[in-house]
């Protein structure tokens, strides 16, 4: 009778783990079809199509604007100011008077001089006739018309004084600001003002390392200025130093360049792309897409699947330079990158070798 016993117990235990396996098994088919039911992971990006462009390798450099005339204005004689031609920060045009200060004394002197040497004309005629007529010594001849240069000299003199208390602007211009004021007395050799060419043709002044000495007159270099807005003018090396600078062993280069809608205030910094290199074909890409880890520098190139579905596939990339948001990729060192290859740019990031991709047009 034991054995019908344990036979029973055999049974149900056999009835019971069956019941619980058929119970695990359809939760575990269960969860399987609802794992199914959910969409395959995928990522959304924006796009950008492979095409090759022209790419002048150059060098940036910084430069500084120069204006073509500037000049120190100073008085070379000391003396009263009873006249101010020109306006604090006005513009003023060549041979404009811009200072007059006070010539009463040299006036009267001179006055003092033009009768000085009436009597000398005179008493040259005077002695020229005697010794025509025998009756004076050619000596005293002689000694009136030293006398008479002399004369001509002092008032040549005193009118040079005159001229050199009047200050007269040496070419067309916008003067700097100034405290003058009529009756105040100048000292010798003051700065009165600075005076700088009011023209769209200014000077850039830039270094460059001696590996690029060889630059020669006529290269057109680009100038730009970002926060002024200005950008991509061409400019004309007009000027090669010619020494290279021993403590930095760079070469001082000045370009020449003309401005129509923008004028260059004097000391302006800008930037200036210098070539270096002949132009070469290259792939233009936005920053976004140029991924960067421990193997190296790399994009996801969108291929197409069985299905017709977009795929990640990573692509290797060699990255020689970069200009505003674009990254600049040499073509020949990037072999399986393709003419009108489609690449992921922004959200790039998201992305990993083989999953799905959607491109924000399918998105939309």
């Amino acid at each position: 009778m034991h054995w019908r016993r344990w036979l029973v117990a055999i049974v149900f235990c056999f009835a019971v783990v069956g019941s619980l396996g058929f119970v695990k098994f359809n939760q575990i088919m269960a969860a399987q079809a609802f794992g199914a039911s959910f969409p395959e992971p995928s990522e959304t990006v924006r796009v950008e199509t492979v095409a090759t462009s022209t790419w002048q390798p150059s060098l940036r450099l910084i430069g500084s604007v120069l204006p073509i005339h500037s000049l120190e204005i100073r008085n070379e004689l000391e003396g009263v100011v009873t006249y101010i031609g020109f306006k604090s920060g006005g513009k003023v045009e060549e041979g404009a008077v811009l200072l007059r200060m006070q010539v009463d004394d040299e006036l009267a002197q001179l006055d003092a001089i033009d009768a000085e040497i009436m009597i000398a004309e005179l008493d040259v005629t005077r002695f020229e006739k005697l010794l025509e007529q025998r009756a004076s010594s050619r000596e005293q001849y002689d000694r009136a018309k030293a006398q008479l240069a002399v004369s001509n000299a002092r008032k040549r003199s005193l009118e040079a004084v005159i001229a050199k208390k009047t200050v007269i602007a040496p070419f067309a211009g916008q003067a700097g600001l100034h405290q003058l004021e009529t009756g105040a007395f100048l000292a010798a050799d003051t700065m009165t003002t600075k005076l700088v060419s009011d023209s769209n043709t200014v000077w850039v002044d830039f270094n460059i390392p001696q590996a690029y000495s060889n630059l020669t007159l006529g290269t057109q270099v680009t100038v730009s200025s970002t926060s002024l807005g200005f950008a991509d003018a061409t400019a004309v090396i007009a000027a090669i130093d010619q020494e290279i600078s021993t403590r930095s062993r760079n070469l001082r280069v000045r370009a020449e360049l003309t401005t129509v809608q923008l004028k260059l205030k004097p000391g302006t910094i800008v930037s200036v792309s210098l070539p270096v290199y002949s132009p070469r074909e290259v792939v233009r890409l936005s920053t976004k897409a140029i991924r960067h880890d421990a193997f190296g520098t790399y994009v996801f190139k969108l291929s197409k699947d069985d299905n017709n579905n977009w795929r990640a596939v990573r692509q290797v990339v060699t990255v020689i330079s970069k200009e505003n948001e674009s990254s600049i990729i040499d073509i020949a060192s990037s072999n399986s990158l393709q003419l009108n290859d489609i690449i992921a740019t922004q959200g790039s990031f998201k992305l990993r070798e083989g999953i799905l991709v959607y491109t924000d047009e399918q998105g939309e």
